[in-house]
């Protein structure tokens, strides 16, 4: 198979960089301007707005510095490099299917895989957290956002449902 490489859409990184940072500011606006809310609620929304959004700021930051390529499609599998929590390689082997999904009107391409356990091994705790939550929202810990892919995204499925058909020997209408 000849290797395909999906880069990141720089544009929509850009973009997600600059909301996060608005979202950045606003929680520090609501955390330091009076507002008619009970502190306890606003200090915690700022503060969890704040951190989230943050997370996203740099995880955004990070992208645009790096030189790997979003998605890396070989004779090994597939390497996940498209969001905060990736997965990195995840070998044919290990893929039951894919299936583009929705939540909140964001699509992705989510990966069902044999083992999803095998994917939080070695990493973060937070990262963990993270793709548990991605598992009980849509299934599967290992999800691909169209946000940082564009236009490359209807390609990459259709690229992904393909090679899997000819690895499982189905046939191609």
């Amino acid at each position: 198979m000849e290797t395909k490489i999906i880069k990141f859409n720089k544009g929509r990184i850009i973009t997600l960089l600059l909301m996060a940072l608005a979202f950045v500011i606003v929680s520090i606006f609501i955390i330091t301007q009076p507002i008619k809310i009970p502190s306890l609620l606003k200090y915690l929304a700022g503060v969890l707005g704040i951190l989230f959004f943050g997370a996203v700021f740099i995880t955004m930051i990070l992208k645009l510095a790096s030189n790997k390529p979003a998605i890396i499609i070989d004779d090994k599998g597939v390497t996940d490099n498209a969001s905060g929590v990736s997965a990195g390689l995840i070998e044919w082997q290990d893929i039951l299917g894919v299936e583009i999904t929705s939540v909140t009107n964001q699509l992705f391409i989510s990966i069902y895989v044999r083992n999803p356990e095998k994917y939080m091994q070695n990493i973060s705790v937070v990262k963990k957290w993270m793709m548990k939550m991605n598992q009980s929202i849509q299934g599967t810990n290992i999800n691909i956002p169209k946000t940082t892919l564009g236009d490359d995204f209807d390609e990459l499925y259709k690229l992904l449902v393909l090679e899997l058909q000819l690895r499982n020997g189905d046939k191609i209408a």
